[in-house]
């Protein structure tokens, strides 16, 4: 990972790239089994107190037979069913399954869930689990097209940015500082008073009509593990985060225009030792991170 580079080395129109073909993306869709429920289909206690259908395993059998691991077993297909639709498909280019969630939610199933001997194991396991991908997952629960998102009602402590070129804006924490910005005035960098964390947020023409994913994948290169950790794609916005040789790198870039308009980056860089640090600054510039419907890149 190189440091956090300010808007101004980015700006313009860069020289075009070789265009990748192109390849329809279509959605994987996965077994029950791929829960990590089993195959359980019941919600409530009214089905709890039912049994089970057909032939379930020991863990299975004490799930549905219990109300409250049943209600929890619900919740967190709830939850699965969710960060699947943002994070489960076929990558367009390579053609390979990406699926993250799906693969660490098996191995909870197997290790950790079908371990358990008794309910109140269950209990245990299943509270955790919840507790753990609200947290870890938490990007794929909240967000959001820049359509869809509310408009920010300020975080406390916030400093409030606008783009009026590329007609963006976003909070970033009020203690970090601003560095001088661009000329050009694409966009603004911000750094730590310690210099651990470096985020920039800066607009770019798409000159070269190159398209959303063939500009994300050229900082995704940076990401130590292919695909990155967590990645969610849209037609006009892509989410990821990854480890890189020298920390984390969070970026979330939005298309403005359509192909031949403009992108829009939040890139966020930081030890990965201090990622309980700055999670909330993370959530926060990512949330609010919104078009505003007014721009003259050119």
């Amino acid at each position: 990972m190189t440091a956090a580079m300010p808007p101004g080395t980015r700006t313009g129109d860069r020289p075009p790239r070789h265009r990748a073909p192109r390849h329809r993306c279509r959605r994987v869709l996965l077994p029950a089994l791929a829960l990590g429920l089993g195959t359980l289909a019941l919600a409530g206690t009214a089905q709890a107190a039912g049994g089970c259908a057909g032939k379930p395993t020991r863990v299975e059998q004490m799930i549905c037979t219990d109300p409250d691991v049943s209600a929890l077993d619900g919740e967190l297909k709830a939850l699965f069913d969710r960060i699947e639709d943002e994070t489960n498909g076929i990558d367009g280019e390579t053609g390979q399954v990406s699926d993250p969630f799906g693969a660490d939610h098996a191995r909870w199933r197997e290790q950790v869930r079908d371990a358990c001997r008794d309910t109140a194991c269950l209990k245990r396991v299943y509270t955790a689990r919840i507790a753990e991908v609200r947290r870890t997952w938490s990007q794929a629960l909240s967000d959001a097209p820049p359509s869809q998102q509310p408009a920010s009602s300020r975080h406390p402590g916030s400093r409030h940015y606008v783009n009026v070129r590329f007609g963006f804006s976003v909070d970033v924490p009020g203690d970090l500082v601003a560095e001088p910005p661009p000329d050009n005035g694409d966009g603004q960098a911000y750094h730590s008073a310690d210099g651990s964390l470096h985020l920039t947020v800066s607009g770019l023409i798409d000159a070269a009509e190159e398209g959303l994913k063939s500009f994300v994948a050229s900082d995704q290169k940076a990401c130590l593990r292919q695909p990155p950790e967590y990645l969610v794609r849209k037609p006009d916005w892509i989410v990821f985060s990854c480890t890189t040789a020298t920390g984390l790198l969070y970026q979330k870039t939005l298309l403005q225009g359509g192909r031949g308009g403009a992108f829009i980056s939040l890139r966020i860089r930081y030890p990965a030792s201090e990622q309980a640090r700055w999670n909330a600054a993370v959530a926060m510039a990512s949330k609010s991170l919104r078009l505003t419907g007014a721009s003259d890149p050119k």
